[in-house]
């Protein structure tokens, strides 16, 4: 029967895999196999080669035949080589990088977390200066246009104090000698009217400066409360993952508490099935013992009786004995038989201590 190495293809339309195995030349494709020794999966990144080398060389050295591919394959894994005697038995496999577990990709989602909260509160920082600096322009632009208000104002109340004077002193250069107490009346209310002008000056000055901090105060204000809410987020992402790495530690050592309790548990039971099983012995070759010492007694007791049953008969033959004349010459004498009583005497005591010690 000729044997080949060949492929057997598995999988969806246009997502296949395939399975390395062992069949006869005379099945189909995906017909039965003798025995399967590797997988090829071309569809991975790098493709997936896995290769059983001790059953391949046995079905090599046996004389199996792979197919082009298959010997590819084994050209890649170095089998091929191997078998064939040719250097590179080394083979030039890909393997696949390993996986990141999900412990490893929380934690770096939760430090990239905190990266950009960190970013976010940096920025914010920067953004204050900027910001109090315009704060404080438009400030300074207001203060100024309500400066120049002012003056503008002071300035019409100033035309038309004069507007008022003006006839006023007409009338006091018509009426000087008949009334200078009137003329001294209306100088006095120009100057206090003069005067309450550089003091409505005076208190805008004033005013301006503190409506300028205000109008930085409230600029600023924003910019601190949004760095604030920055640095209060940051810290809750790290108090959330350091309260998530302390709950994942309490489940495995509880879960390493309960397989400990359980392989305890376990080695307990198997402990008393042991010894279960050696007192069950013990007893089964206690009643054994017990079983064999009482026959032992039973046949002594039923050879005692024997014998004790042959002494009667013996008597009776020395008596017809006697009776009919004297004892040929080869006849034992009675002392014999009084030896052999004694003997079944002792074996009967022996029996009954057997007997009283079952």
């Amino acid at each position: 029967m000729a044997v080949k190495i060949k492929l057997k293809r598995m999988g969806k339309i246009r997502a296949p895999f395939y399975r390395i195995i062992v069949a006869d030349a005379r099945t189909k494709r995906d017909g039965r196999a003798i025995e399967e020794i590797g997988k090829y999966h071309p569809k991975q990144e790098p493709s997936l080669i896995e290769v059983n080398s001790e059953r391949a060389q046995h079905w090599l050295s046996v004389g199996a035949q792979p197919t082009d591919p298959v010997r590819r394959i084994l050209e890649i894994t170095g089998d091929w080589q191997k078998f064939k005697g040719l250097p590179g038995a080394e083979g030039t496999l890909k393997a696949a990088e390993a996986k990141a577990g999900k412990e490893v990709a929380f934690a770096a989602a939760v430090a990239e977390t905190l990266k950009a909260a960190e970013a976010k509160a940096d920025k914010a920082k920067a953004r204050k200066p900027a910001a109090s600096a315009e704060a404080a322009k438009a400030g300074a632009k207001a203060g100024i246009a309500k400066a120049e208000a002012k003056a503008g104002a002071a300035k019409a109340d100033g035309r038309k104090a004069d507007a008022r004077r003006e006839p006023a002193g007409a009338e006091a250069a018509t009426a000087d000698a008949t009334e200078p107490a009137t003329t001294k009346a209306e100088g006095g209310q120009a100057k206090a009217s003069s005067a309450k002008a550089d003091g409505g000056k005076a208190d805008a000055r004033r005013r301006e400066p503190a409506k300028a901090d205000a109008a930085k105060a409230a600029a600023t204000e924003p910019a601190t409360t949004k760095a604030e809410a920055g640095q209060a987020k940051a810290s809750s992402a790290k108090a959330d993952a350091a309260k998530a790495d302390a709950a994942k530690a309490d489940t495995a050592k509880a879960d390493t508490a309960k397989a400990d309790s359980a392989k305890a548990d376990a080695a307990k039971a198997d402990a008393a099935k042991v010894d279960a099983a050696k007192a069950k012995a013990g007893a089964a070759a206690t009643a054994r013992a017990d079983a064999g010492k009482a026959a032992d007694a039973k046949r002594a007791v039923g050879k005692t009786t024997a014998r004790a049953g042959r002494k009667p008969a013996a008597a009776k033959t020395a008596g017809d004995g006697a009776a009919d004349g004297p004892e040929p010459a080869g006849t034992p004498s009675g002392p014999t038989d009084d030896a052999a009583a004694d003997g079944d005497t002792a074996v009967a005591a022996a029996a009954t201590e057997q007997g009283s010690e079952a």
